[in-house]
């Protein structure tokens, strides 16, 4: 703008969301949950002081046209012929129609090589394809939105999309971990964790050959349950909502030497594909068997050279998932019934995700948190 129109603005905001913290390892008490009140500051606009426009004495007529500078052309533009008739053939040898100018190369679309074998769908009617990543590990896409990854070792990962629940089996088949809306679930050699979280509190509890221990972030005790029946105790948990346990457990099984991808795409060269009169889709790849029916239930089977067996289900319809070893069984659900239960031996724990009632069991005895969250024996 002319002369020295402008204004100043100074406006200030300062945001402090609240944080939000968790612990790994949350104590008997757990870890509470740190929030500040949010700040905002503001102040208020000072509008600039204008100073009016004015024009100087000495120009009487500004804009007058006796003062007005005359336009020339210059000698290279004037010497354009002007003859209209030799304008026009001067650019009627000019083409805008394919074949382009020689001297413009043309549109440059690379060449795409069709995918190779091996990452070609096994069944192009079902929707399924199975690949080959870089990381490692085959991924086997289902129909329903179901996917399962093997890696080079076996170990297995097993997501639901559709209802948010995944699982995972380490290579070794020592590990464990379970993702789904009403818990979680992580097994590491003869321990079981779980978790739940609701508008009650937050449970932990711990499945061991001792007994099984258990607390809330609203109990300030540890509680254990073993063949003497309850007492207080003190004990760790993990805090499993601070990561993403199964993708964390599959990377770290997952097999880093660098014949990872081509012992990937031998299994996957070798893997078997039928279909059952039932309807039932069956793969083998490696020493797992693969499992989809119409509806979408799919149950992954993996055998060890000892005999034991290790079975992972989800069902993309209802959401159910349940996972079977020698060793633990675990089973969760949504809608009606929706719960989450695991039981290693003698010992049991039962949550309901409807009337929010924590409930462990050992040896005969039981013990757990109520509707309200009180302890109750």
């Amino acid at each position: 703008l002319p002369g020295s129109m402008g204004y100043q603005e100074d406006h200030e905001k300062e945001n402090k969301s609240p944080i939000m913290r968790k612990d790994a390892e949350a104590s008997s008490s757990l870890a509470k949950v740190v929030s500040n009140d949010a700040l905002t500051k503001v102040r208020p606009k000072t509008p600039a002081r204008v100073t009016p426009l004015t024009i100087p004495s000495s120009m009487s007529s500004p804009l007058s046209p006796t003062t007005a500078d005359v336009f020339q052309l210059p000698p290279h533009i004037s010497a354009v012929p002007t003859n209209i008739n030799l304008t026009r053939n001067m650019f009627s040898t000019l083409s805008l129609t394919p074949p382009f100018s020689p001297h413009v190369p043309p549109p440059f679309f690379p060449h795409v090589p069709p995918p190779p074998a091996w990452q070609r769908p096994p069944h192009s009617d079902s929707g399924v394809t199975a690949v080959v990543e870089q990381e490692g590990y085959i991924s086997l896409r289902l129909r329903h939105a179901v996917v399962l990854d093997i890696s080079a070792n076996q170990a297995i990962r097993l997501t639901n999309n559709l209802k948010n629940s995944s699982m995972s089996l380490s290579a070794c088949t020592t590990q464990m971990a379970l993702v789904h809306p009403k818990g979680r679930i992580l097994q590491y050699g003869p321990r079981v964790e779980v978790q739940t979280e609701d508008d009650v509190s937050v449970k932990n509890a711990k499945v061991y050959p001792r007994g099984i221990s258990f607390t809330a972030n609203n109990m300030a005790l540890v509680y254990l349950l073993d063949e003497a029946g309850a007492r207080s105790t003190s004990d760790m948990f993990h805090d499993l909502y601070a990561t993403q346990i199964f993708d964390t457990l599959f990377m770290e099984s997952c097999q880093r030497e660098g014949q990872a991808v081509p012992t990937c795409i031998r299994l996957l060269d070798k893997a078997r594909y039928w279909r059952t009169e039932a309807g039932v889709d069956c793969w083998v790849i490696g020493h797992v068997f693969i499992q989809q029916t119409e509806d979408g239930l799919v149950t992954v089977e993996r055998e060890l050279q000892q005999g034991d067996t290790f079975v992972l289900k989800t069902s993309p319809s209802n959401g159910k998932v349940r996972f079977d070893s020698r060793f633990v069984q675990m089973t969760a659900s949504l809608g009606d019934e929706s719960h989450m239960f695991l039981r290693s031996g003698d010992r049991r724990l039962h949550y309901s995700g409807q009337t929010k009632v924590f409930t462990v069991r050992n040896a005969g005895h039981s013990a757990g948190f109520d509707e309200e969250g009180e302890l109750r024996i």
